[in-house]
């Protein structure tokens, strides 16, 4: 091991000077003056492979790194907490070929070197006492001495209680037989599969920030071994406890995020107001602090992008990048902006799943798994599945959904296993659906119509309360107007997407049951029958992916045995439902009332759908109609073969499960 750190930087000492002011009145001496107070505790030293960096009982925070890094392995760096919480951190590099810094806003930085040499970083924070601190890492790197067959990624930072996962590559591109994982320091936590070779935990409490480490020993089809450490900080951040009536955010994992741009108009309040374990129902943010989009716009007008991403909090700046060229390159329209004046603000997140929406605080919540464009990205997400991914698993039946374009998939299966690329085309793809879902919650619970008459006095909540009360929302006059008559689908969607325990007549259903009980009801997706509100955003999210972005949605019903999902038999399936005569009535006076810039036209216009072939497969049910022969690469890449289709089916379901309602508070 070889670095060093420079105490010298902007650490600050501080003086005081006492000033007297005279009383009046009689005589007598002047007080004392007061003691100086106490310097704040030194810092740790820096702590090698296996150190406790915070192993001084004088240190207010630590350092603390790998030694002996080589070329080819992901090496670290990371400041901790000693008597308190770290706040602000922030990494730049000052020495050495460059790298990328992915999480440089956080308390633990990874890098990849692909040469030898020292590596010096700068981190800046602001320690326990809140004294801004600023101290230089250096790691020297050397030449492995042979063939680099490990390397785990990511290391990170995480708050007590978040999930997190650690991935293994063997960089050499040969095939892995298998990886062996053990945990070599910090308290004892319970490893298990993403698949071979990933595992996943959940981050143990801790009195201060503390360092684990995991070693993963990777064996080749070669027979050749290597191993390679992870380093994980766990940051003490009491949560609300899930007990607790009057905590915003009771029984939930807030992990660490900021505000993209510091300089914003909002950025001071972003966090607090949106997204902050503290958060309590008697200190919701007033509109005043923090208003929605459509109060900074003037009537009749777009919101620009600097006016959205004013209101971006992020876990990561790439997400920010990502986002802001996301609206920059397809929201030609006008209606992602459109929609988002009815938020206070957008967290993208790499610890967010599922994504939601909150009436709470005004906000959307989106997970960081639909906007990576580049393997470096997606490595700094959370692979934790959706909590609810295994909601249903006891039925005789199980619902499938996709988007479909030209006879095939609209999106591509990216193997985690693999480094690949995505595009601007698969970030719309990833993204588009999801913004659409999550805004149209938004304005159900604040449409246009209600812009004039906001307070800010109150909060998002405070002005969303009376009519969520009244029934007023655009979901209530919705399922009033057009209701879902299908009891049997009601009680599945409770257990599909609530959690409920099937009963053994639901347990029996058949998928020709399920799909009777379905196609005879006016509900575009099962997932409507999760709550009025997902019925709304699920009929919505269709039509526009339809009519913007000429994307059809496919559902179908097939069987599932306790071994596997039957997905060579489609019992039942449509594509296009939204299409259906009996269900525009209901599409179009949502859309009306969520979208009102958009015609009544635009439901007209809708396709009718198309009926799948009852017995064939889900993937050979992708082509119902004329087929136009690939003519690029992109094209051939979306024609999947039956195990890629499964595969893409299972992340589908995992992006699909939303979170809705989140606690309301009491009004």
């Amino acid at each position: 091991m070889s670095l060093s750190r420079s105490f010298g930087g902007s650490v600050t000492v501080a003086t005081l000077t006492l000033l007297l002011a005279a009383c009046g009145g009689g005589g007598g001496s002047a007080p004392a003056p007061a003691p100086a107070p106490a310097p704040p505790p030194a810092p740790g030293p820096i702590s090698a492979l296996g150190e406790d960096p915070c192993n001084s009982g004088s240190a207010s925070y630590g350092l603390t790194t790998f030694g002996g890094e080589l070329v080819g392995k992901q090496a670290a760096a990371a400041v901790v907490g000693c008597t308190g919480a770290i706040t602000r951190p922030e990494w730049s590099q000052i020495e050495g070929p460059s790298v990328a810094l992915l999480s440089a806003k956080t308390q633990v930085i990874h890098f990849e070197p692909t040469q030898a040499g020292t590596y010096g970083f700068r981190v800046r924070f602001n320690d326990p006492a809140g004294t801004a601190r600023s101290e230089d890492v250096r790691v020297t790197v050397s030449a492995p001495a042979q063939a680099v067959r490990a390397l785990v990624r990511n290391h990170q930072a995480v708050r007590m209680g978040g999930k997190i996962s650690l991935r293994a590559w063997s960089p050499s591109g040969e095939a892995i037989n298998s990886v062996n994982w053990v945990q070599t320091a910090g308290p004892t936590v319970t490893l298990q599969n993403v698949d071979a070779l990933a595992k996943q935990f959940v981050a143990p409490e801790v009195t201060r920030d503390t360092v684990l480490r995991f070693r993963a020993t990777v064996t080749t089809s070669s027979g050749a071994s290597d191993t390679h450490e992870a380093l994980v900080v766990v940051e003490r951040q009491v949560q609300a406890a899930a007990n607790d009536s009057n905590a915003v955010w009771s029984g939930d994992h807030i992990s660490r995020v900021y505000a993209y741009r510091p300089n914003g108009p909002y950025a001071g309040a972003l966090v607090r107001c949106v997204y902050d374990p503290a958060q309590t129902n008697s200190n919701l943010c007033p509109l005043s602090q923090l208003p929605f989009l459509a109060q900074d716009v003037s009537a009749g007008q777009i919101p620009t992008v600097e006016q959205v991403m004013n209101r971006v909090i992020v876990s990561h700046d790439w997400l920010g990048e990502n986002f802001e060229q996301f609206l920059r390159t397809h929201d030609t329209n006008g209606d992602f902006r459109r929609m988002l004046m009815s938020t206070t603000a957008v967290v993208l997140g790499a610890h967010v799943r599922p994504s939601f929406y909150y009436a709470g605080t005004g906000a959307i919540y989106l997970d960081a798994a639909n906007f990576w464009l580049t393997p470096a990205q997606r490595d700094t997400i959370d692979e934790a599945p959706d909590f609810r991914a295994g909601f249903g698993n006891s039925l005789s039946h199980y619902g499938l959904w996709r988007y479909a374009k030209n006879n095939g998939s609209y999106f591509r299966f990216f193997d985690p296993k693999l480094r690949v690329d995505r595009s601007q085309d698969d970030l719309l793809a990833a993204a588009g659906w999801l913004m659409y879902h999550e805004l149209v919650h938004a304005l159900d619970f604040m449409p246009p119509g209600q812009y004039a008459g906001l307070n800010n006095s109150l909060s998002a909540w405070g002005n969303i309360a009376p009519r969520f009360s009244a029934r007023q929302l655009v979901s209530d006059l919705v399922s009033s107007r057009f209701p879902l008559t299908s009891n049997e689908m009601k009680g599945l969607g409770q257990v599909k997407f609530q959690g409920q325990t099937a009963t053994a007549t639901q347990n029996a259903y058949t998928a020709d049951q399920v799909a009777a009980f379905f196609s005879a009801d006016l509900a575009t997706d099962e997932y409507a029958y999760s709550t009025s509100r997902e019925d709304v955003a699920m009929g919505v999210e269709e039509m526009l992916m339809s009519r913007r972005l000429g994307v059809q949605r496919d559902v179908a019903f097939v069987p599932r045995t306790t071994e596997s999902i039957v997905t060579s038999n489609v019992r039942w399936g449509q594509r296009g439902r939204v299409g259906d005569p009996r269900l525009k009535p209901r599409v179009r006076e949502a859309a009306a009332l969520v979208v009102p810039w958009l015609p009544s036209s635009e439901v007209d216009a809708l396709p009718a759908p198309i009926a799948m072939r009852q017995g064939d497969s889900w993937t050979s049910n992708l082509n119902l109609g004329p087929l136009a022969t690939p003519t690029n690469a992109r094209d051939r890449l979306r024609a999947l073969s039956a195990a890629e289709a499964w595969q893409l089916q299972v992340i589908e379901e995992r992006q699909r499960v939303h979170q809705f309602p989140k606690k309301l508070p009491p009004h």
